[in-house]
């Protein structure tokens, strides 16, 4: 059955009570999906270092797999943790994350290699957004892909994600309309210069 976890809201601020909390975590560690709020737009969470649970992933989005998914991290140390340190890549994780941002670098050796692409990158976030960064700080690093089928509008809301994804998912946790109501920006830091690969709603350094 699937379940819905109505966060609180307190002006720009989210809550989760350590239930609801707890059950989220629970799910992602029997290899579950679940959809929750961003900065962007609605994301769709799963243990990425769990192989099975980001097929189930891939499963639900109808996404091809040659097309790899990012993961959501707490904080920018965890950034460096999973992706290669280098100067371009410092300068502007400290200048713009958290944020509405997607940092494309170099894999590390602690990366999950379920989404590392097949040229040994991984797409990484910081969000902007209370709920995704505290899943990633009590349970860990979760993947952060929207909550869409391959093709599809990305949602902006719970119900948008759950009439494109429906039972396929475990649990839908709906924190209203998302801030900026776009995908974020992709910017491959894994070479000498900064590259924007997808432009999103703001642009870097804005």
């Amino acid at each position: 059955m699937v379940e819905r976890i109505v966060a609180q809201s307190l002006g720009t601020k989210y809550l989760l009570d350590p239930a609801a909390l707890g059950r989220i975590r629970e799910i992602l560690g029997v290899g579950g999906l679940v959809v929750h709020p961003t900065d962007t737009v609605y994301g769709l969470a799963a243990d990425p270092f769990q192989a099975g649970a980001v097929e189930k992933l891939y499963a639900a989005k109808s996404r091809p797999r040659d097309l790899p998914v990012s993961m959501s991290v707490a904080d920018v140390g965890d950034v460096f943790r999973f992706g290669q340190r280098t100067e371009i890549a410092e300068a502007f994780c400290a200048k713009n994350l958290p944020g509405p941002y997607t940092v494309v670098l170099r894999a590390a050796v602690d990366a999950p290699r379920a989404i590392v692409s097949k040229d040994g990158l991984i797409a990484l976030r910081v969000p902007a957004h209370p709920i995704p960064r505290l899943l990633a700080k009590s349970f860990g690093p979760v993947t952060s892909t929207s909550a869409n089928r391959h093709g599809q509008p990305a949602p902006s809301t719970c119900e948008e994600a759950w009439k494109q994804l429906g039972d396929r998912v475990d649990l839908y946790v709906d924190g209203g309309l998302t801030l900026l109501g776009g995908e974020s920006t992709v910017v491959d830091l894994s070479g000498p210069r900064a590259k924007i690969l997808r432009q999103g709603p703001i642009r870097p350094g804005a």
